[in-house]
């Protein structure tokens, strides 16, 4: 049985989608686990820019026969990346986003589990219906945020608005620099939680990766995208460790 990460941010322009397709990549390609990013973010998401992709069907293809998804569903719905990442790919239009039930969005959980070692699910910016179920249905929560009073604000209101559980979660400080307002030690102690990866600004890096579609953390061996892989490796460990997962793998540079 596979782990599904969660990958969620209290506030827009975090780096959200591009923490969590690189890590996809680099699970699929670095760390040689079958793997799938399924992006919620319906007519907003940009899973499919930032891989270069151009799929033909969505998750909302799958809504109707969600009762009986069997492997040649998710074959037929998802595209596969060159680092043989599967993406599971947003609606063009944001109104499909009311046709994603909780229910729907479990027993997609529910078959990717079956299929994938390690399913991303790119959830959605906020507190709406599908954030919550979302983080009640994932094995593992990332939680990104940016060294700034505004993210540091909206990711405590974020978390203390939902409810606790042993399930692991992990922060992920993004585009963190020299000058920064807040240190990595200061968000840990305010926040009352474990920093799995603090990532460096590297615009040029991010520049690159959203232009040409090419994940950093496969494409760059230093900066962003080092930290990245790091940030891979700990989710791993974690995932180890965890009772919703019975897969074994190769921790690879």
């Amino acid at each position: 049985m596979g782990i599904v990460i969660g990958v969620f941010s209290a506030k827009g322009g975090v780096g959200k989608s591009l923490v969590a397709t690189n890590l996809g990549a680099v699970f699929a390609a670095g760390h040689h686990f079958p793997t799938a990013l399924i992006d919620l973010n319906a007519g907003l998401g940009a899973s499919d820019l930032l891989l270069d992709l151009e799929p033909e069907r969505c998750w909302s293809d799958l809504l109707p026969v969600t009762a009986e998804l069997a492997p040649q569903h998710l074959n037929l719905a998802t595209t596969q990346h060159d680092s043989g990442l599967h993406l599971l790919a947003c609606p063009e239009f944001p109104d499909a986003q009311a046709n994603l039930t909780r229910e729907s969005l479990a027993a997609l959980c529910t078959a990717f589990r079956q299929e994938y070692a390690l399913t991303l699910l790119d959830v959605p910016t906020g507190m709406g219906v599908i954030n919550v179920a979302a983080f009640h249905l994932v094995d593992m929560r990332l939680i990104l945020l940016t060294p700034d009073a505004p993210a540091l604000r909206a990711t405590q209101r974020y978390a203390n608005s939902l409810s606790k559980n042993e399930k692991p979660v992990g922060l992920v400080l993004n585009q963190y620099g020299r000058g920064a307002p807040v240190s990595p030690k200061e968000i840990e102690s305010h926040l009352g939680g474990r920093l799995y990866a603090t990532l460096p600004v590297d615009q040029s890096a991010v520049w690159a990766n959203v232009s040409y579609g090419q994940p950093c953390a496969l494409k760059q061996r230093r900066g962003l995208g080092r930290a990245l892989r790091g940030l891979s490796k700990t989710v791993l460990k974690v995932a180890k460790r965890s009772e919703y997962w019975d897969h074994n793998g190769q921790l690879s540079d």
